[in-house]
């Protein structure tokens, strides 16, 4: 068996069916025997070059090992696929495990984008917090206000 390094571009419209299409063509490979290293789910990311017309696409890299009847039948499943815009199959000499600057930079992206989400509730909770406070001492200051008419009505 040899291995070899998959890219495929799904049509961005599809984005939601990649996870079932990843698991299709994982079991194709196990069913032929094959391996799967490694699979990282880009996610949409803009084309270098319009492609049919489409300027974003969803990409997929997957480091598998498989015997060439597999790797027909592989790319037969990608040929007949309609939301695969295009793919690349690379022969490597070894599996590569480890994971890809893309990826490395994806996900430092999604932890900067959960940070500032976490920041920006923190910001809500703390205006609303403010503004709870402000209506309180605002209430007190109004239900005061009337003791303190009392007190100068009956003093007079």
């Amino acid at each position: 068996m040899r291995h070899y390094e998959v890219v495929i571009m799904v049509h961005r419209d599809h984005s939601d069916q990649v996870p079932g299409m990843i698991d299709r063509y994982r079991s194709l490979i196990t069913r032929g025997n094959g391996h799967v290293h490694r699979v990282e789910d880009w996610g949409r990311r803009q084309l270098a070059y319009p492609v049919a017309k489409i300027h974003k696409a969803h990409y997929v890299l997957m480091n598998i090992e498989v015997t060439s009847e597999t790797l027909a039948e592989l790319e037969s499943a990608f040929r007949f696929n309609d939301a695969v815009i295009r793919n690349l199959i690379v022969l490597r000499q070894e599996a590569d495990t480890s994971t890809s600057k893309i990826y490395e930079e994806e996900l430092r992206e999604q932890e900067k984008e959960r940070e500032r989400d976490r920041r920006r509730d923190e910001e809500v909770r703390a205006r609303v917090a403010r503004r709870q406070e402000l209506e309180d001492d605002g209430g007190r200051e109004a239900a005061a206000e009337p003791e303190v008419a009392k007190e100068t009505a009956e003093a007079e």
